[in-house]
């Protein structure tokens, strides 16, 4: 039985687009990325399972219709088959997830979220949507093919009836593509402002950038260290009592920007 269905549309602008074409293999990348992001966010709206395979999807399928010009226009349909227990579906908590994820996933600040159910899932001890960021990245990646490599300007995530939900361009398209990770650990002073001893993501604020960056536990993270990361996350970030030592390998954009920290170690700083 088909609960809700929710339309989404690609508005392709600039180069070929604007004369109602994409390069073949450009294009179809494109295509295929964002098919492969939608359908993972779709899985972790619907059933609260984060993961990068996008043939995990349950409980809702993701059907494409043909493309249309002006400029190049590739409607996408989304039909939840079934709701499970305490998942809110409805057009305006779906808009809102996916408003809400990939603007996160794409390094643009999301607005506060508009339904209860969306700010349910944000909060000091809720990496839900950093981990969700992390998952869709590769499938971002593809997606941005046609600012990348195709000569598009700008690619526009609208609703069917034209309210932009995201814009991707050539600013997000540096943010999703990574130039580089450190070969040795750096050590960062900072507090821990989100985090969730299950998930290994989390985020943090480091005095040595004057703002919050998302962090990663490496694989050799010791297990006796995640009682100081939850004990930072109680302070402030003004609080130089709940400091602490950050052993990580910083993650750069192609723009040379620290989207990520890969977090080996930390320490209590002695006073």
């Amino acid at each position: 039985m088909v609960e809700e269905s929710f339309g989404l549309r690609l508005h392709f602008s600039g180069g070929d687009a604007d004369n109602h074409m994409l390069d073949a293999y450009d294009g179809t990348s494109s295509l295929y990325g964002f098919a492969q992001a939608l359908q993972i966010a779709t899985n972790a709206y619907i059933n609260h399972d984060v993961t990068n395979y996008s043939t995990a999807l349950k409980n809702a399928k993701v059907f494409m219709r043909p493309a249309r010009q002006g400029s190049f226009i590739t409607d996408f349909t989304t039909i939840i088959t079934r709701k499970p227990k305490g998942v809110t579906v409805n057009g305006p908590t779906f808009y809102d997830f996916i408003t809400f994820a990939f603007n996160q996933a794409v390094g643009r600040t999301p607005a506060a979220p508009r339904t209860a159910y969306v700010n349910g899932l944000i909060g000091p001890e809720k990496p839900f949507f950093d981990d969700l960021a992390e998952h869709m990245e590769g499938s971002l990646q593809r997606a941005h093919r046609t600012i990348s490599e195709g000569g598009v300007t700008t690619v526009s995530v609208q609703r069917p009836r034209g309210e932009q939900l995201v814009e991707f361009d050539h600013e997000t398209s540096l943010w999703v593509n990574t130039r580089s990770i450190d070969d040795f650990p750096q050590t960062f002073t900072g507090n821990i402002t989100r985090f969730n001893s299950v998930s290994p993501n989390g985020r943090a604020f480091i005095d040595d950038y004057g703002r919050i960056i998302p962090f990663k536990r490496s694989a050799d993270f010791p297990e006796d260290k995640r009682g100081l990361l939850s004990w930072s996350l109680h302070g402030s970030n003004l609080d130089t009592r709940k400091k602490l030592e950050i052993e990580a390998k910083k993650v750069e954009s192609s723009s040379g920007i620290v989207k990520r920290l890969i977090v080996s170690d930390c320490n209590l700083i002695e006073e």
